[in-house]
Parts: structure tokens; sequence; C-alpha cells
């Protein structure tokens, strides 16, 4: 766990965008989910990396890396959102409001695959 007073507007220095998936028409009738970056989130985090293993599915093994994401407040970030760090998609996986103070949000996030 975190407390607030561990983090200062200094330690974000990585860029990030969150995204969230957004229906579009396809002209054909029909819609397509597309992904479109979040007005008013925040556009800058501390990311660390926390974990790294191999898991095994459908007879494929794939690398998996877990991450904690600490970034200024915002109200509208969902676990269905994800983050794009360096053009790497980073799936929410959990959000924590640090101290229910509404300042900061602790983010746990899994590597997804390259955008």
């Amino acid at each position: 766990m975190t407390k607030c007073c561990d983090i200062n507007a200094g330690m974000l220095r990585t860029a990030i965008r969150v995204e969230r998936t957004t229906r579009t028409s396809d002209g054909a009738g029909g819609y397509t989910d597309a992904w479109a970056t979040l007005s008013g989130a925040p556009k800058r985090a501390n990311v660390k990396f926390k974990s790294g293993n191999e898991r095994q599915l459908a007879e494929r093994i794939d690398a998996v890396a877990g991450y904690k994401v600490t970034m200024r407040y915002f109200n509208g970030l969902q676990e269905r959102d994800r983050i794009v760090i360096k053009g790497r998609v980073h799936n929410i996986r959990a959000i924590n409001n640090i101290g229910m103070e509404d300042r900061w949000l602790e983010v746990h996030t899994e590597l997804g695959p390259p955008v």
C-alpha cells in the first residue's frame, strides 16, 4: 500500500495515454470497436515493474509482466480501459484510489501485445 505523502509530481516521468474502446460506424450499416484517447486523463505517470512470469494457454507459452502505474486522480478511469506506455498496451487489472483522498491512483496493469 502506498501512502499519499510518498508521491510527488516530480516522480511522474513517463508519458502515458489512457484509452477506451468506442463503437464507430463502419460505413456499411454495422459497427466496429476502436480505441480512442480519453480526454482529461493524466498524460504522465510513475511506472514500476512488479512481476514477470510465463503462462501456458492453448498450447502456447506467453510472457506476462505486471506493472504499477501511479498517476494523478482521474474520476473516469475504469478497468475496461487500457494504458499505452511507449507503444505497448497495458491492460488494467485493478484501480486503487490511494487513501480514498482523490489525489492519486495506483493502477495495476498487465502488459499486452504491442500496438
